[in-house]
């Protein structure tokens, strides 16, 4: 049963404020932000219904009480006659964004302790779900060279029927974004453009430093962070710039084909225009385009898996398969180190649990070794 805490409409850090200085810290913006808050304002509510309206006031058996409200909506969830039910993952999500917040508060000396690390507090709480990283998507050697040898022939038609000009656009960035996905182990929604986030407008040339081989991305971390450009990247994104043939360096590398998206940033007198494309009315106007979305590069990923004929699981190559394909490949060839630093894992935990089914595997090896010695 949930208790209720004395002592708390007086002193300390109003709640409200702080986690309104929380939300305001950092880069936490869009989608993100708004989750984030979500979780948040749900959590102080539940708080204040039993008294606690301060920081200071916050202690394990508060943390205790929320950790218990979220297992019985698990529980829940396995009712289909209860509606308000979350997954286990779920649960865990919106515990560690709480955690995140008092962490915070103990950063800032409002607390001296952050009360959902305690181990009696994750007692209360569902099991941690794990996943089995053998089974997501992961771009096979295989897959990749079926994807690139299909884009490369693609676009070298595209080129050949029509030159530079940009009737041969769509093939060569869809070749240039498959090569970037492919090798380089980003995030899709470090290139493209999010319709969640303002901040991830795609990626620009000048973010991309070909001659020495970097680029810079919008990192997870929610600031800009330089990771590799290997050259087996350089010639097909070299053959875009040739053909977008782009106005400036601030437009984006994968410009959308989407032609509504398109005239949305021109003015309304050039709306229609018989006489120009509306990337060509972008470049003479000397206007940004918009990029390609991730639910586009998304979709343009379909799209080639289809026309090419690749049959995988999960129906497609998905953009974090392609990230996974990556961290395997320098994982079971270089280690785990190199795979953390360019997959750009801030915990190198993360990279382990990714990877746990080679550590696995490996040690079945080595255990075959050992008992085929006897």
């Amino acid at each position: 049963m949930d208790s209720t805490h004395s002592g708390s409409s007086t002193g300390g850090n109003d709640l409200d404020r702080t986690i309104h200085e929380f939300l305001q810290s950092g880069s936490k913006s869009g989608n993100y932000q708004s989750n984030l808050e979500g979780i948040l304002e749900n959590w102080r509510s539940r708080l204040e219904t039993n008294g606690v309206t301060t920081i200071d006031s916050v202690d394990k058996r508060a943390m205790a009480d929320y950790a218990q409200y979220l297992t019985r909506r698990v529980n829940a969830n396995r009712n289909p006659d209860i509606e308000g039910g979350i997954s286990p993952a779920t649960a865990w999500t919106y515990f560690d964004n709480v955690s995140a917040f008092l962490h915070y508060c103990k950063e800032w000396e409002y607390l001296t302790e952050n009360p959902a690390q305690k181990a009696i507090v994750k007692s209360e709480l569902p099991d941690r779900p794990t996943s089995d990283s053998s089974k997501q998507q992961f771009w096979s050697a295989d897959d990749r060279n079926a994807l690139l040898q299909f884009v490369d022939n693609r676009a070298s038609a595209a080129i050949d029927e029509h030159g530079l000009d940009e009737k041969a656009l769509t093939p060569v960035r869809d070749r240039a974004l498959a090569y970037v996905l492919a090798y380089t182990g980003v995030r899709g929604a470090e290139v493209l453009r999010s319709t969640k986030d303002d901040r991830r407008v795609g990626l620009r040339w000048e973010d991309l430093n070909i001659e020495d081989g970097t680029m810079i991305v919008f990192g997870k971390s929610q600031q800009r962070e330089p990771t590799q450009l290997p050259r087996q990247v350089h010639s097909p994104l070299r053959q875009l710039k040739r053909v977008l043939n782009p106005a400036s360096e601030a437009w984006p590398v994968f410009v959308t084909n989407h032609a509504p998206s398109l005239y949305r940033v021109l003015p309304n007198e050039y709306e229609n225009s018989e006489n120009q494309t509306p990337l060509a009315m972008c470049r003479s106007l000397g206007i940004s385009p918009p990029a390609l979305s991730t639910d586009g590069g998304r979709s343009v990923l379909k799209r080639l898996c289809k026309a090419g004929e690749i049959d995988v699981a999960g129906g497609y190559l998905k953009p974090h398969g392609a990230r996974r394909g990556v961290g395997e490949k320098l994982y079971r060839s270089r280690g785990a180190a190199a795979a953390q630093r360019v997959l750009r894992h801030a915990d190198p935990k993360t990279t382990s649990e990714m990877y746990s089914h080679i550590e696995a595997s490996e040690m079945a090896d080595d255990v075959s070794e050992v008992f085929d010695s006897e």
